[in-house]
């Protein structure tokens, strides 16, 4: 009787041995990391909300998820990290409008040129057409969990630009598998010369390219200013970037800590935004107190530019994105204008 209680307590101890083993085990396996591939430099404000979110997410998953970034391009442009994700070298990336519009084409609507005025219509338009937008990117197999705003594209250049003749004789740079900018320009008159981000600054100090379009914040942050003499001082498009992780690692996340990391994202990259736009405002004037020359267009001038990007947008609706969604945008656009104008 002795010898087969003892039995019973040494099963009974095993027995709650792996039943503590298994809960510890399972535990520990509850750990999701999240890597992130993205283009912005560490240090540039996008890093340092990044740092901001992971901070968050791990207080309030209480460590179960964390992020990993790899900052500056280390893992290649946008079509390289969509193609890292879908081998599972990374889950998710900080992408430009070019990269996101790989996977979403209509995205490229939203990088008309002289689509919008203003920050007031692009909220406007992107509150009405965000629903549709995550579903073309959910189709394809990736979440979106917020939108990283570039701001306002202006020509920065080694030659003064402000005319369509002064483009046409100048070395202009274009981003490397970017749907409208190339066609835009080829339609100016001008042959541009593509390039990856990161072979920017060297085209620029090498004389490459005397053009560049970006951003004032974007060029501070990749340091393109310092290269060179001139900002033509007429916004062309609007750059809208975002945050996507694929579709299927997200999902083995469980649902309460999704939402978590949703939330966070979508809170800070709020925040993010806001501040982009005045950064953006300051970022000009820090450019013109390091000796760069605004050159101002006049108005002959500026419809022309306006009239040529017309042109070729008429040409690549249907292609680099679709017509119906070009025909919404432009609705919500002058729904938008008349309500203003009626006040």
């Amino acid at each position: 009787m002795e010898k087969l209680t003892r039995t019973a307590l040494l099963l009974g101890g095993i027995l709650i041995f792996l039943l503590l083993g298994h809960q510890a085990l399972a535990e520990a396996q509850e750990h999701y990391v999240i890597k992130l591939a993205t283009l912005a430099p560490e240090g540039s404000p996008w890093m340092n909300t990044f740092h901001r979110i992971n901070g968050e997410i791990k207080e309030k998953t209480e460590g179960k998820v964390t992020l990993k970034a790899y900052p500056g391009g280390v893992l290649g442009e946008d079509r390289d990290m969509f193609r890292k994700m879908r081998i599972g070298q990374i889950h998710a990336g900080g992408f430009t409008g070019s990269g996101l519009c790989f996977v979403n084409r209509d995205i490229t609507v939203m990088a008309t040129p002289f689509l919008f005025r203003d920050y007031a219509e692009v909220d406007y338009v992107l509150g009405k057409m965000e629903g549709r937008f995550r579903r073309g990117f959910e189709n394809e197999g990736y979440v979106l969990l917020g939108w990283s705003e570039i701001g306002f594209v202006y020509l920065l250049s080694n030659v003064s630009v402000t005319s369509v003749k002064e483009l046409r004789g100048a070395r202009v740079w274009s981003l490397e598998g970017d749907p409208l900018a190339t066609p835009v320009l080829r339609k100016a008159g001008v042959t541009p010369i593509p390039l990856g981000i990161p072979d920017v600054l060297m085209a620029l100090q090498t004389n490459l390219i005397d053009v560049v379009y970006s951003p004032p914040l974007a060029a501070i942050a990749l340091q393109w200013f310092t290269k060179v003499k001139y900002m033509t001082n007429l916004p062309l498009i609007y750059s809208l970037g975002g945050v996507l992780v694929d579709k299927k690692v997200f999902g083995k996340i469980p649902p309460n800590l999704q939402e978590i990391v949703k939330e966070v994202f979508r809170h800070h990259t709020s925040l993010l935004n806001e501040r982009t736009r005045r950064d953006n405002d300051e970022a000009i004037k820090v450019m013109v107190k390091q000796g760069i020359k605004l050159v101002t267009p006049n108005h002959k001038e500026t419809e022309e530019f306006k009239r040529i990007s017309l042109e070729a947008i008429d040409e690549l609706a249907g292609t680099a994105f679709s017509k119906d969604v070009f025909a919404e945008v432009r609705f919500h656009i002058d729904q938008y204008r008349k309500a203003r104008k009626g006040k």
